[in-house]
């Protein structure tokens, strides 16, 4: 019926919205339209890797008027052949593979110079690209707004290991003119080297999340925020989560500054506060490669904790070592405010009372330099517990007695969370469904083959 309707575009929706599951009749008819690729307009397609497989293969055909794609894997990663789509979209704006990757950045990228939303996420091993092949590739691309990268694995694919992710030699940043938004997942090393080729003018949303590791190194993160000419953060906040950290970084008043989200992936509570202490040192602390490039003073510091998505309480093997929760301090000696969810202040007030040297004796180490010196304000978050309420006050009664007997007065603040507006810790995750300050997902338009 197709051949038989005037040459309107195309919208061909096979997306998860529309359909849950895949019948013979649903496949035959996506096929069936699959051989009209030079009329098609949109085509999001979510379905198993074997579906995905067989209809990858039909469309070799070039789609001068395709503007969207979205591809969705539900099961197993797989790689797109060389020849999808005649390697030629030269129209295309939208593009999301997820769980679905290119051979090769070259040459469907190559022809794609109008993209506006490239979203590349689950990439397998088996599909890695160096950090200098996809400034390569954007560097065409002068409407480019929004750039999404996310890989499944640190390892890459083999012989990619004795791949430099940085070229050797001087680097001259490739500019992004209307680059707006900024997502990675994967290696530290992966983002630094990609963030030392690009320059981004208009950003506003830079969320990164990183795999775990022993060693988190990011001066070229931290250059990256020193160039951002308007940015000049004074307020950070850290939250402690089921799966991952986060610290997001921002200026006093949001309409101020872009939004800045440093994450990394693990699930141990002393693995995420010894990462958020290294990712705190890396943009905030002082050292002979970092002196050159100052970051604002931060004045208020939040410590977030998220109860509902871990077990109630904490159970005992879950205690921080003191040492990690003052190399995560130590960052932030301006502080004059720090908000600090009930469930971590025992862990804080004990480690501020060792650096006071106001913690019992037999307790911890020697007392060390002070910490918090200008802290004025504890902003005390808590819940309906009212037994965790008690406890965290009766651990900062110790620690605000000790302070004000040394003529350093603190003020504490009770604040039920319930009654607050502060936002609720962000959907920090490459997913094609975007959670808080991502890009909504344009309306999908029910269109169907006959």
């Amino acid at each position: 019926m197709i051949s038989h309707f005037p040459t309107f575009p195309l919208v061909l929706d096979y997306g998860a919205r529309l359909l849950k599951t895949w019948t013979p009749d649903d496949e035959g008819g996506l096929l069936f339209a699959l051989r009209h690729l030079s009329r098609a307009n949109e085509i999001m397609l979510s379905a198993p890797q074997s579906t995905l497989t067989e209809m990858a293969a039909a469309m070799v055909e070039a789609a001068p008027r395709l503007e969207r794609l979205e591809l969705h894997s539900q099961s197993a990663e797989f790689v797109l052949p060389k020849s999808f789509l005649g390697s030629d979209v030269p129209q295309l704006r939208r593009l999301i593979l997820a769980g679905v990757s290119l051979a090769t950045l070259h040459p469907l990228l190559q022809s794609a110079t109008s993209l506006v939303y490239l979203v590349l996420e689950r990439i397998p091993s088996a599909a890695y690209f160096s950090p200098d092949s996809l400034v390569m590739h954007i560097d065409s691309m002068p409407h480019l707004k929004t750039l999404s990268i996310g890989f499944l694995s640190a390892i890459p694919r083999p012989g990619f290991r004795t791949e430099p992710f940085l070229p050797p030699g001087q680097t001259v940043p490739v500019e992004l003119p209307a680059l707006t938004q900024l997502i990675f997942r994967g290696v530290s090393a992966y983002i630094e080297a990609l963030l030392a080729q690009i320059r981004t003018p208009l950003i506003q949303d830079v969320d990164i999340v990183l795999f775990n590791q022993l060693t988190l190194r990011i001066p070229r993160i931290r250059a990256f925020i020193h160039n951002l000419e308007t940015f000049r953060p004074t307020r950070v906040r850290i939250d402690f989560a089921q799966t991952s950290a986060y610290i997001i970084v921002s200026a006093p008043q949001p309409s101020e500054s872009p939004d800045i989200s440093l994450g990394v992936s693990c699930v141990s509570l002393d693995f995420q506060v010894s990462a958020m202490s290294q990712i705190s040192r890396g943009l905030f602390g002082l050292s002979p490669s970092t002196a050159a490039l100052p970051l604002p003073v931060v004045e208020e510091l939040m410590l977030g904790f998220h109860p509902g998505e871990l077990p109630k309480g904490r159970p005992e093997e879950d205690i921080v070592n003191p040492a990690l929760w003052r190399a995560l301090l130590s960052s932030f000696q301006h502080a004059r405010t720090l908000r600090v969810h009930a469930t971590l202040v025992a862990d804080l007030s004990r480690t501020l009372q060792l650096a006071d040297g106001t913690a019992v004796v037999g307790e911890g180490p020697e007392p060390e330099e002070l910490l918090l010196p200008e802290l004025r304000t504890i902003v005390l978050l808590h819940g309906d517990d009212e037994d965790m309420l008690a406890a965290a006050s009766e651990a900062l009664n110790a620690l605000v007695d000790g302070r004000n007997r040394a003529g350093r007065t603190i003020n504490v603040e009770p604040r039920d969370l319930n009654r607050l507006s502060w936002p609720s810790l962000p959907a920090r995750s490459l997913s094609l469904l975007p959670g808080t300050k991502r890009p909504r997902r344009v309306t999908t338009r029910k269109g169907q083959a006959t």
